[in-house]
């Protein structure tokens, strides 16, 4: 590919280093603190989605904090290059904070996928879709439902990565 190209793949490691480009976090504490501000923000934008579809509302901001998949100039305050989905479960050039973190329970040299975090991220990462497709097809039932399926996966999700 172009260096433009080569550039950009080595800015997103999939580690989430790119994020924290200025700063020099080394340590897997610190890096496992990094992703549960991340999480913890994006838990938060989720919640205001549930709120705005409590509502009844289809659209707005709290339907595109949640899902818009385009990179922000600049990461927000809690370090978030991309809005709450992306930075939560990735897309096909980097990994989100929530599998991130969920893989820091592995003991070192084993693997992460057979942990309950992890399992439980892959359940959730499944759920954000369904919202979605109901919002854009303007059903607020299947969307109230679609959502208390993914809180629910969430809340299982949070528990495994021993967040409140």
């Amino acid at each position: 590919g172009s260096l433009a190209q080569q550039g950009s793949a080595q800015a997103f490691d999939g580690s989430g280093s790119s994020a924290y480009s200025g700063k020099s976090t080394t340590s897997k504490a610190e890096l496992k603190k990094s992703y549960q501000t991340r999480v913890i923000a994006d838990v938060k934008d989720f919640k205001q989605l549930g709120a705005a579809i409590d509502k009844g509302e289809l659209e707005g901001p709290a339907w595109v904090n949640f899902f818009i998949e385009y990179q922000r100039r600049e990461p927000d305050e809690n370090g978030r290059a991309y809005a709450a989905l992306v930075d939560l479960v990735g897309n096909k050039d980097l990994s989100g904070c929530g599998i991130l973190l969920a893989a820091s329970f592995a003991k070192p040299g084993k693997p992460s996928e057979g942990l309950p975090s992890v399992k439980r991220y892959n359940a959730l990462s499944k759920m954000f879709d369904p919202i979605k497709v109901a919002g854009q097809n303007g059903d607020i039932k299947k969307a109230k439902a679609a959502y208390g399926k993914a809180n629910e996966a969430l809340s299982a999700y949070l528990e495994a990565v021993e967040l409140p």
